[in-house]
């Protein structure tokens, strides 16, 4: 979905207050200085971005310079998918966390699967690019590093190329299997997760796991697309 270059004063007003609310989505963000600025913008100096909105008007806070500058330094140096510090950086900046490098932030497993989501979509948008390349083995071994350390046995399913590693980790056995846990999963009803209860039992654990990260996705996805439908009304 790509913004129109033929932006009225109702989608210039829409992108404004983008810019403005902390909880728009990174795309959101890129989409609203595209719509200002013009496609070229990914090109600048970061400060002439923020001279340029400034003097719209826009005052631009940390948290969604985060979100600009890390979607469009996606869409120029895919290093998300190769370098542990560009996935780690971009999804916080992607999950409305300010980036603070004097203390250890590590991302969680629904922050993680809803970078992966964003940044494909993101990436696929560009008309100048090909599609998202594979990842890479730093960020592979910090998911599956990320998804031990929270207890998964298998990745939620944007997650699954680091399931290898995770088999690694995980080699000393569990209650339940991989399989197992992958079957029920793929036999819930995702409709029905905000309403279900899960027990205690290694597997119900497991599924909870999962269902914890589907439901962050869908929330997640319901303001994306509000942001991009206030783009295009």
């Amino acid at each position: 979905m790509r913004v129109s270059k033929e932006t009225s004063s109702a989608h210039q007003q829409a992108a404004d207050d983008l810019l403005r609310d902390e909880h728009a989505t990174a795309t959101g963000c890129f989409h609203a200085v595209q719509t200002l600025c013009g496609d070229e913008f990914r090109n600048w100096e970061p400060e002439s971005i923020w001279l340029t909105l400034d003097r719209r008007g826009v005052e631009v806070s940390v948290l969604n310079r985060d979100k600009i500058l890390a979607a469009s330094t996606l869409t120029i140096i895919p290093a998300f998918w190769w370098e542990v510090n560009a996935y780690e950086n971009t999804t916080l900046a992607f999950n409305n966390v300010v980036s603070n490098p004097d203390i250890v932030q590590e991302a969680s497993p629904a922050q993680l699967s809803w970078a992966v989501y964003e940044a494909e979509l993101l990436y696929s948008q560009q008309d100048d690019l090909t599609d998202p390349p594979e990842f890479d083995r730093e960020p592979v071994q910090y998911t599956a590093i990320v998804l031990f350390r929270a207890g998964y046995l298998r990745a939620p399913d944007l997650l699954n190329f680091a399931q290898r590693e995770l088999d690694r980790l995980n080699h000393n056995g569990a209650k339940v299997t991989v399989k197992q846990v992958d079957e029920a999963w793929k036999a819930l009803q995702k409709k029905d997760l905000p309403d279900k209860s899960f027990s205690d039992s290694p597997l119900d654990i497991q599924l909870g796991h999962l269902a914890s990260v589907e439901l962050y996705l869908q929330e997640q996805l319901q303001r994306y697309r509000r942001d991009l439908d206030a783009l295009h009304r």
